[in-house]
């Protein structure tokens, strides 16, 4: 199975299928052919085995093979957003979707926070199914030289179909900020992924996370102290391939002590359930253990 192949092909046509069978389906498919699936599972389980050093063995197999297998599911629901939380697709429990339907009614803007968490789109669908529109924030997709082009074909379907879902914009970091500070102060709101990580990325702030320190960027929070908004935070929690629960909740007003509880709330959903994070490829670059991370600003 070529990486084109299952980007331009496959997933697209699974989607398709009637009823949640292509989200039991994807889990089982995968998303890489058999070797690299091979591969790594063997390095996600040593991974696993040095951060979670108290875990089991058959724990760290467990959740690398739930990894592999949520990601897979995720990009079901890339090709499927109108699916989600419709009659014949997964179902969506939401929790707190007063706070932003609060700030909407009052034309407030603010901004969703994410993290490369699960089913992470699920929550901005869910909210437009209750008539909370979002703009998303993402790093560029036609300008970057990383991607192949199957992989934009694939992206680029995917935003089509998740801005036709949610009634938003979609906007690249390499677009420029000025469109969405002028957006937010005229009362719209705007997805963005704290946990977002890139070589180049500056402003890095390091967070306690897992014994150690997760350098992040600085950008949600120097946005909304200079535009003013409040800050939500959601995650989901997949239950089953068809079955999920989004948490939508309100930040503390301070923006910087706002991003402080998305992370803690991040360490404590990834101890819970490590194999949901979906940047364990990162961490050798994003993460710090404490003794290193002394003395650093």
């Amino acid at each position: 199975m070529t990486r084109a192949w299952s980007l331009d092909l496959l997933f697209p046509s699974i989607a398709r299928l009637p009823t949640t069978l292509p989200w039991r389906l994807a889990g089982r498919i995968g998303r890489e052919s058999a070797a690299e699936r091979e591969h790594l599972l063997g390095w996600l389980e040593g991974l696993f085995a040095r951060v979670f050093p108290k875990a089991t063995q058959m724990e760290h197999a467990q959740w690398a093979r739930a990894h592999l297998a949520m990601l897979a599911q995720e990009m079901v629901d890339a090709m499927a957003f109108s699916r989600l939380g419709r009659p014949g697709g997964p179902t969506i429990e939401l929790q707190g979707v007063e706070f932003a339907r609060n700030l909407a009614r009052q034309g407030k803007g603010f901004i969703l926070v994410l993290n490369h968490y699960d089913r992470l789109l699920t929550a901005p669908v869910a909210l437009a199914r209750e008539g909370v529109s979002t703009n998303v924030l993402t790093m560029p997709v036609l300008d970057n030289p990383e991607l192949g082009a199957s992989q934009r074909r694939f992206l680029l379907r995917k935003i089509q179909g998740y801005t036709e879902v949610t009634g938003g914009k979609w906007h690249t970091t390499s677009d420029g900020l000025r469109p969405v500070h002028e957006s937010l102060r005229a009362g719209q709101g705007w997805v963005i992924l704290a946990d977002a990580w890139r070589p180049e990325f500056g402003r890095l702030r390091g967070r306690p996370f897992l014994g150690g320190c997760l350098n992040l960027p600085t950008g949600i929070e120097r946005l909304a102290q200079s535009t003013g908004v409040p800050l939500l935070h959601a995650v989901t929690y997949s239950h089953c391939p068809d079955r999920l629960k989004v948490v939508v909740e309100p930040l503390p007003a301070d923006p910087g002590h706002a991003i402080d509880t998305v992370i803690q709330r991040l360490e404590q959903d990834v101890l819970a359930r490590p194999w949901a994070w979906w940047q364990w490829g990162l961490w050798d670059q994003m993460w710090q253990p404490a003794s290193e991370a002394e003395g650093k600003p």
